[in-house]
């Protein structure tokens, strides 16, 4: 007999979507025979599609559509696109929809289109936004010991009887052939020495969504100073494509042949890095919880938003909190004392 059709609605954003990650692997665990089925935008598929707790991706593109409706045409694509999705939707018709997003004008209309008998989401006090309750039918207030994101999404298996969870757990694609990119990349840059890769290579993500959340890129160049003091240091400056004014102000002055500049266009590529490394420090920004996931040890550095809420998840990570909410207010020598405990970095 086949099991029920779970779906998940989590559609931005990559950070998000690897905290929510545990939730898909909670329900492979407890109920095998369950069909988990995500709801993602375009780009956060990279993290779902071959994960191997993930059954189905359904394309929700709403960045896409956004912008498609500027001109008739792709005002025509769009509705075309939205009726596939609603026919896929009653020929293979959802169990269980679990709002782990919360928004009313964007995930509360996808769970209402499942038609699911059972609909999942935060209660008032803890959903996005108190409308997305109408959507749902089962609220959920996590407990008050759920500090953290993921273990507040973890909650939301309670009306399914999933609800005692044990270690997250945070699987992902194994990205093989960006793998083996990433591994001759840093191979080309002089980062593998005789006998095996560097002794303690550190990623700086320097760069996030939304100024308030950056550390300046002078604070990070002072971090890469004292960390390369110690000759088994490495440090890779690790962003996106268009993100390289910013990445190469922090190498700005470093040593050429110890600290170098990476911006790889594919995901998967900047993730073959990211497992190569011995240490992360970053903003508030998906390459950090990517980190973390993998199981490298993470620092984050939060301002605005709360790292005990949002930081990088694991006893192998850590974070440090602006007194203020201000990014520049997170002074240098508080993160290389928290680097010097997060991994044993000897710096000076």
């Amino acid at each position: 007999m086949p099991g029920r059709r779970i779906g998940i609605i989590r559609l931005t954003s990559l950070g998000d979507v690897i905290h929510t990650l545990p939730v898909a692997a909670a329900i492979r665990d407890g109920d095998p025979a369950a069909k988990i089925v995500w709801f993602a935008e375009e780009r956060e598929q990279t993290f779902l599609r071959g994960n191997p707790v993930v059954d189905e991706v359904i394309t929700v593109p709403l960045r896409r559509w956004r912008q498609q409706l500027a001109s008739p045409s792709g005002l025509r694509r769009t509705v075309l696109e939205l009726r596939e999705l609603l026919r896929r939707l009653r020929l293979d018709p959802i169990d269980v929809a679990i709002d782990v997003q919360g928004w009313p004008h964007k995930t509360s209309p996808i769970v209402r289109a499942t038609r699911a008998p059972i609909r999942i989401g935060f209660d008032r006090r803890n959903a996005r936004h108190p409308l997305a309750t109408l959507f749902t039918t089962h609220q959920v207030a996590p407990p008050p010991e759920a500090g953290h994101i993921v273990e507040k999404n973890l909650a939301l298996l309670g009306p399914i009887g999933l609800g005692r969870v044990g270690t997250p757990r945070f699987p992902l694609p194994s990205f093989a052939d960006a793998d083996e990119r990433a591994a001759a990349w840093l191979a080309e840059a002089r980062f593998a020495r005789e006998g095996g890769p560097a002794a303690q290579l550190v990623a700086l993500l320097p760069s996030t969504r939304g100024r308030a959340k950056l550390w300046p890129a002078s604070n990070y160049r002072e971090l890469a100073r004292q960390l390369l003091a110690d000759p088994a240091v490495l440090v890779v400056i690790l962003g996106g494509p268009g993100e390289e004014p910013l990445l190469e102000e922090v190498r700005s002055g470093l040593p050429e042949s110890r600290a170098v500049v990476c911006a790889p266009g594919p995901i998967p590529e900047l993730v073959g890095v990211i497992r190569r490394a011995q240490l992360a420090v970053g903003n508030d920004t998906g390459p950090l919880h990517v980190a973390a996931a993998i199981g490298v040890p993470s620092l984050g550095l939060f301002g605005p938003t709360r790292g005990a809420r949002n930081g990088p998840y694991g006893a192998h990570c850590a974070y440090i909190q602006s007194p203020t909410g201000r990014m520049l207010d997170i002074p240098v020598h508080q993160v290389v004392a928290a680097v010097r405990q997060l991994r044993g970095i000897e710096v000076r």
